[in-house]
């Protein structure tokens, strides 16, 4: 049987692939029904009032320190926990039974979006079902969890919080041959939500080929505060790409929303977040040419424009 760290260390796909032709990816992710991510309309989440699908709050046990590994795979930065030390375990809300922590890697822009409106960044956190195999996990409609929290820049003195602990890494994984990567002890509950308990939960799928619709996604609604140097610094990351998000999938499923999660301005954030992209690309297209304008539009339109290649970071 193959335990936490083989999963983690598991390719999924069973081919080659790129950000740049996601027409290309094979398998579920060209004829899936259930796939991630989507756009979250915040009207449209059903509230569960009675709990009646969210079974009381969500249990987190041993995210204090973790001991991880730290690599650049070329398409992500990610962190995994390493073999013979203890995982931290998630149970609770949607979830029917344990899931095992195995790793958290990056997304920037967000992938997930609220109404219509994307954050800088977006950090995800996978689990797989306690006791299950790779093969086991994959074939099952609940094999996985995924946390996914959304990083929002601020100026703030504390602004830097949630990702100082790794901060002092990055500009050794500019690279993905910077090689075999770093390990660290991290505090995984500074990377959660400040509000751990509001949050949207669905049915979905991998984000990465080969997308098998085995995940329930928890998207929690109330980002964390990263600084402007933190998000330049990740910015720089070669990934192989622009950026490293796949385009948003059909909403054909029901949403659900935590008790908790806040319905008072969720348009107001996300405008927040989205008059940051603006600005930011505004600044990115001056000195990089029109390869940004054009891979936006490719990724939010499903455009046939061919993908820019010579964008710097």
């Amino acid at each position: 049987m193959l335990g936490v760290a083989g999963f983690a260390n598991c390719d999924t796909s069973s081919s080659e692939w790129s950000y740049k032709y996601e027409t290309q990816w094979p398998k579920q992710c060209r004829n899936g029904g259930l796939q991630s991510p989507i756009n979250i309309m915040s009207r449209s989440a059903i509230v569960d009032t009675f709990q009646t699908h969210i079974r009381g709050p969500l249990v987190f046990r041993g995210y204090g320190d973790v001991n991880l590994r730290t690599a650049n795979t070329g398409r992500t930065l990610k962190w995994t926990l390493e073999e013979d030390t203890g995982a931290p375990v998630l149970s609770g809300g949607p979830l029917r039974g344990n899931y095992t922590f195995v790793q958290f890697h990056l997304h920037w822009f967000s992938e997930h979006a609220i109404d219509g409106m994307k954050y800088p960044m977006e950090i995800h956190m996978l689990h797989v079902k306690t006791g299950l195999t790779i093969e086991e996990a994959l074939k099952r409609p609940d094999g996985l969890a995924v946390i996914a929290v959304f990083c929002q820049v601020h100026a703030g003195e504390n602004s830097g919080y949630s990702l100082q602990q790794i901060e002092a890494v990055l500009p050794e994984l500019y690279n993905s041959t910077s090689g075999p990567g770093f390990t660290s002890t991290l505090n995984l509950s500074r990377l959660l939500s400040p509000q751990q308990q509001s949050y949207y939960t669905y049915n979905g799928s991998l984000t990465t080929p080969d997308c098998q619709e085995v995940v329930t996604w928890i998207v929690m609604d109330h980002p964390i505060s990263i600084s402007d140097s933190q998000y330049k610094m990740i910015r720089q990351v070669n990934v192989g790409g622009v950026d490293n998000y796949r385009r948003l999938q059909p909403t054909n499923r029901v949403v659900y929303k935590s008790a908790a999660s806040s319905i008072s301005s969720p348009l107001a954030i996300g405008l927040l977040g989205a008059l940051f992209n603006i600005s930011y690309f505004l600044k990115s297209t001056v000195s990089t040419g029109l390869c940004v304008v054009v891979n936006l539009k490719r990724k939010f339109f499903e455009d046939n424009t061919n993908y820019c290649t010579n964008a710097a970071k």
